[in-house]
């Protein structure tokens, strides 16, 4: 789809609504304004109009704002409340440096009774590099007269997060898509845990796209999504709808994700109590191997390696690792320090405190490079035993799925 045919078909444009489905009420939050024709009784995308480099930026965004006006009128017509997400490309504020006449569209919604707190401007995070000077002033722009800012088409493997925390955005909007062209999920959690640790960090919510079937959803759930979209969550509609339309499949779902989230920490509690019982049968001593020895028959099933650590952190015992089914020492271990580790200290202060076991986060053990969780209950004097559970167990449990 080139200029000419979108100067020749002017008078079909519509704006399509994709509905966006808020995680507090699991109503529908506001809608993603979506290019389209409505032409001899089909809808055609403007997808290819807007993708293409070769088509003229200035008439892409005219046409934007031909869809912009449309779909607030949209708004108006069902005196709704709901926001819109206008996506932009970058060269919006770049190229064109349109962003004042950006400012006049979006007063001119005000005037018709729409309120900034309305309007979510999305920018398309593809190319941002080197950019960031230029954008940042129209951002802060758009957050200080009253706009909201989201960072659209964040991808999984995306590597400039750093850059674009200067922006400050108000949401960051993450295809999940690829979720079923990702060759390995495990990386590919790992990859949300740190965006979802990285939207917190600098108070921006965390927007999912692209849901198209229940485990999508599950994943945007789990990763702590603000936003949900995707042709699973709601279809495209030309109108503004009820704002539960979709309440009652939304609650169903994210109920069995709730289900499903409080029968792990459940089955996580009952490993802790079984190993906090089982380690209370060994018999205590202040030698450490021999202590080691006793728990390398009582925790066969559930470890592959274990080690007593003091209050400070230094190792006092060798590394126990089973191996084929068979335990080694390996005494250079002892005497390494661990107080380096993030939250170390921190467990090992609440270990203290309550007197009985804990179970880590998941993470990925540094020598073999699995994914894997540590179970760490206190000793007599101020000993702290660390058992690693073996990922053939944990798998088997299906912790990590």
């Amino acid at each position: 789809m080139n200029d000419d045919d979108i100067r020749r078909d002017n008078d079909y444009i519509d704006a399509a609504l994709k509905p966006v489905i808020g995680a507090e009420k699991y109503h529908i939050a506001g809608y993603e304004v979506i290019g389209c024709l409505q032409k001899n009784g089909d809808t055609i995308p403007l997808k290819a109009f807007f993708d293409s480099a070769e088509n003229d930026m200035a008439l892409k965004w005219q046409t934007d704002k031909q869809l912009y006006r449309l779909a607030a009128e949209k708004l108006l017509e069902r005196e709704s409340s709901a926001k819109l997400f206008m996506n932009m490309l970058p060269e919006v504020f770049t190229e064109l440096d349109a962003i004042e006449d950006l400012m006049e569209l979006l007063q001119e919604f005000h005037e018709w009774g729409l309120q900034p707190s309305q309007f979510v401007v999305e920018i398309n995070s593809a190319g941002l590099e080197g950019r960031l000077d230029e954008l940042s002033h129209s951002i802060l722009y758009l957050k200080a007269s009253g706009y909201e800012v989201s960072l659209d088409n964040i991808k999984i493997a995306d590597t400039h997060l750093e850059q674009f925390a200067k922006l400050e955005p108000n949401i960051i909007k993450i295809d999940v898509s690829d979720l079923r062209t990702s060759s390995s999920y495990t990386t590919y959690s790992e990859i949300l845990d740190t965006l979802s640790y990285f939207a917190r960090k600098i108070g921006s919510s965390l927007h999912f796209k692209g849901i198209e079937d229940a485990e999508q959803f599950h994943v945007a759930w789990r990763y702590g999504g603000y936003y949900y979209q995707g042709e699973y969550i709601g279809k495209d509609v030309h109108e503004v709808v009820e704002s539960s339309s979709f309440e009652q499949s939304v609650r169903a779902d994210i109920h069995s994700f709730i289900d499903r989230h409080s029968r792990r920490l459940k089955n996580e509690r009952e490993f802790v109590k079984n190993m906090d019982d089982k380690l209370r049968q060994l018999v205590h001593t202040k030698d450490s191997e021999k202590m080691m020895k006793e728990a390398s028959k009582t925790f066969h099933a559930e470890a592959f390696r274990m080690y007593i650590c003091d209050e400070y952190g230094y190792q006092m015992s060798a590394n126990w690792t089973k191996r084929s089914g068979d335990w080694e020492q390996n005494k250079e271990a002892k005497g390494k320090n661990w107080s380096w580790r993030v939250y170390f200290l921190d467990h090992m202060s609440r270990m203290a405190f309550n007197r009985n076991g804990m179970l880590s986060d998941k993470y990925r053990d540094i020598e073999t490079n699995e994914l894997i969780l540590t179970y760490s209950h206190p000793l007599q004097s101020e000993q702290f035993l660390f058992i690693d559970i073996d990922p053939i167990y944990l798998y088997e449990k299906n912790w990590f799925i």
